[in-house]
């Protein structure tokens, strides 16, 4: 049987998981990672960034915005300008976000009379000095495709045997019709802002080799391949970036034994919560954030 959580139950998950944000709050944040001396603070850093859920924190309190967004201000973008002592800073970051929504289209709100969200490279300028950017996974599904091989209990076929049934991977295939998007969205920054320094990130170490079946609900095989999907959107990114002036932010290897098995110190949350304060599954948590801003500003001063 498949426990399916496609993008609209997702969703529904994160409005009630916010009922229990309050409480989430007051658990201990599991192992940390003592904070980094600040850099220098640059003159006249104006940051903006730009992604979705991975980078906007839904439901990491603080939040400094609701719904469709669910925008943290603990957020690794809001951590790394203060780290940065940033002059001007702008998160536009918005959960659900593809390249689309960065480019070109505003994002429905979701709600009833309230205008959608304006498209994120607005926020760019020319006096616009660094852009960081996490966007992809929702142009290849990606959330769906995890959500198709969560399994309760592991009978029948897997979910790497059903989507790579006749030779044809078509997990694969979405990740693979993501870069010409990433390019295009990479190409459109630097011409807003020529000169800034433009990172765009992969995401995460979601689940380490072979599982935790049963603390989190995935097959090992099936938990290899969802892993092997986020690697190979890693990998694709890291080779667009190369080509169209960015530079490329790994916080796949860095999160090895932070995965949404080890509970006490995960940095983001598979389905199962942990203790270090992500509610939404597959999403980080405030240790994650915390630490995605450190690598972040590691990469930056050439401390990491």
């Amino acid at each position: 049987m498949s426990l399916r959580l496609g993008r609209a139950r997702l969703r529904v998950w994160t409005t009630l998981a916010a009922s229990f944000a309050l409480v989430a709050v007051t658990v201990g944040t599991g192992t940390g990672v003592a904070a980094a001396a600040p850099p220098e603070p640059g003159p006249g850093v104006e940051y903006v960034a730009l992604g979705d859920s991975f980078a906007a924190g839904p439901l990491i309190l603080p939040q400094e915005t609701g719904g469709p967004c669910f925008r943290s201000s603990v957020n690794y973008p809001h951590l790394l300008a203060r780290a940065l002592d940033a002059q001007v800073f702008r998160d536009v970051t918005c959960s659900g976000a593809t390249t689309a929504n960065v480019l070109t289209t505003p994002q429905p709100s979701g709600f009833p009379g309230v205008a959608p969200v304006p498209v994120q490279l607005d926020a760019v300028t020319s006096t616009t000095t660094l852009v960081t950017l996490s966007i992809g996974a929702n142009d290849a599904d990606l959330v769906d495709i995890v959500s198709g091989c969560l399994s309760l209990l592991p009978l029948g076929p897997s979910c790497r045997t059903t989507l790579t049934a006749g030779g044809v991977d078509r997990g694969a295939e979405a990740v693979d019709a993501v870069a010409p998007r990433i390019a295009a969205t990479l190409d459109a920054v630097r011409a807003r802002a020529p000169q800034a320094r433009v990172l765009i990130t992969s995401y995460a170490n979601y689940i380490r080799p072979g599982g935790c079946y049963p603390v989190q609900p995935i097959r090992g095989e099936d938990a290899d391949y969802v892993q092997g999907l986020v690697g190979r959107l890693g990998a694709l990114t890291r080779a667009v970036a190369a080509d169209h002036g960015a530079e490329y932010v790994d916080l796949i290897g860095p999160g090895a034994g932070h995965d949404g098995c080890a509970l006490l110190r995960n940095w983001v949350t598979f389905v199962t919560p942990g203790v270090t304060l992500g509610l939404v599954p597959l999403h980080p948590t405030a240790l994650g954030e915390r630490n995605f801003a450190r690598i972040i500003e590691g990469h930056l001063t050439g401390s990491g």
